[in-house]
């Protein structure tokens, strides 16, 4: 923003005299009654300082989000959490431009509905009051470094530029302050209404089982209202981004329950990990079917994915069946575009395993694959294939049907995968295959070495 772009012009009609706009804000009891100067200095300074909140708030959240991950990382255990939290901050950054440019006051207003479902996740995943404060001070100092150098570069030298700073000063800050009573207030009534609810003793029971504190079935059933003593399929659904139009809750919800009516589950149990989060379990008196996973894709709506942990019986059963999820949404989420809608655990096990130390595993892959590691299609295409056939124990036709090609499609690719490895596929095998099953969970950061 230039002086030239936001400064009124001394000639131009008005100059001097308080705008419309400048006389409701000192009805409104922002500005002193009959403060010209003021008036003006929001015209000319705060009002296209507003315009350009709006233009760069993805830019402002982003970069709020991101010093909050390394500031308080412990709050921010996934990207779906900071997904949900790009959304409450952003809703509040458009409503402050709005508030600002239409001399709203900034002490009258409504927390947006994003902010308000972020407080409701923190709530549920019982992060205290002073954590959701610090947040909103953090989000309070890095907006007021903003606005403070844009305007300082927008009127470097000028006579209104004291005044424009204590205008914005003032009125940030009066923002934040109601923004964080409102905040504390909305955060104590959901805590007090979730303490209450039976979703509170769940979320409980859920939270010992999965520690293990928990070694009674008949207790378990009873606080989970939940049958323990069956089989169990743990899924944990998930939006990569905050809808627009809808709750996400709702969408994780049905998206659930049409996965779990095409496993054929006799009853079900869903518990919110967070805002765009929905873990859950199907249960069943008999084992589930292997054909009820063929057709798990077409269940999902559009943006919602999903990771399956592999059926198991009674209470360790629920337990392990949802750690494995936990595991298979961690793969999916490092795979990113690449990994399909739903993930199973029993698909990815090997990677999962491998792929807790992250540095670890990337440095692994690095070092077998060497170029063949390269992030572009054309290349990952080739180990696919090179990953599929050894899966296969090199029946060129048995890997051709499951990649849809023609089995001279498959030992092209295998011999052009092979060029780029500088050996035969038959050599360190195991190695070649653990590196192949790693590669999609590392998306596209694998760093291609030298040939191995």
């Amino acid at each position: 923003m230039t002086t030239g772009d936001t400064h009124t012009s001394a000639c131009a009609p008005g100059a001097g005299r308080m705008s419309v706009a400048g006389r409701a804000l000192s009805s409104g009891g922002w500005l002193p009654p009959d403060d010209e100067a003021a008036g003006q200095v929001w015209e000319d300074i705060l009002r296209p300082l507003a315009r350009e909140i709006r233009r760069c708030a993805p830019d402002l959240t982003a970069a709020s989000v991101a010093r909050m991950r390394v500031e308080i990382p412990e709050l921010f255990p996934d990207d779906q959490v900071a997904e949900a939290s790009r959304a409450g901050i952003s809703a509040h950054m458009l409503q402050l431009a709005d508030t600002l440019e239409h001399g709203g006051d900034p002490r009258r207003f409504d927390l947006p509905e994003p902010g308000l479902a972020l407080i409701r996740a923190r709530v549920w995943r019982g992060v205290p009051l002073t954590e959701v404060m610090r947040l909103y001070r953090l989000a309070q100092e890095g907006m007021w470094q903003w606005m403070f150098t844009r305007i300082t570069a927008t009127a470097p030298g000028s006579v209104q530029l004291p005044t424009a700073l204590r205008m914005a000063t003032g009125w940030l800050f009066a923002y934040l302050d109601g923004a964080m009573i409102r905040a504390e207030h909305a955060y104590e009534v959901e805590r007090e209404g979730w303490m209450r609810s039976a979703a509170a003793a769940q979320a409980a029971a859920i939270a010992d089982i999965v520690a293990d504190r928990e070694h009674d079935p008949a207790c378990a059933s009873t606080r989970l209202r939940y049958e323990v003593n069956r089989y169990h399929l743990a899924a944990v659904a998930w939006l990569d981004r905050a809808p627009e139009h809808c709750d996400a809750q709702t969408t994780l919800g049905a998206a659930f329950a049409e996965l779990a009516r095409h496993l054929g589950a006799e009853n079900t149990l869903t518990h919110p990990l967070g805002a765009l989060i929905l873990a859950g379990w199907s249960g069943s008196r008999a084992s589930f079917s292997p054909r009820a996973f063929t057709e798990l894709q077409q269940a999902l709506p559009p943006g919602v994915r999903a990771a399956i942990g592999g059926p198991a019986h009674g209470l360790d059963g629920f337990r392990r069946s949802h750690l494995e999820a936990e595991h298979a949404r961690r793969v999916a989420t490092m795979a990113a575009h690449r990994a399909d809608p739903v993930t199973r655990y029993g698909e990815i096990a090997v990677a999962a395993l491998c792929t807790a130390d992250p540095g670890h595993a990337r440095a692994f892959v690095t070092r077998v694959l060497g170029r063949l590691a390269a992030p572009d299609e054309t290349t990952y295409r080739l180990a696919t294939t090179l990953s599929v056939f050894l899966g296969e124990n090199g029946s060129r036709r048995r890997a051709a049907d499951r990649l849809l090609v023609h089995p001279n499609t498959v030992s092209y690719r295998v011999q052009q995968a092979e060029a780029i490895l500088g050996r035969s596929a038959d050599i360190g095998t195991l190695e070649l295959q653990v590196a192949l099953a790693i590669l999609p969970t590392l998306g596209e950061s694998v760093a291609p070495g030298p040939d191995s």
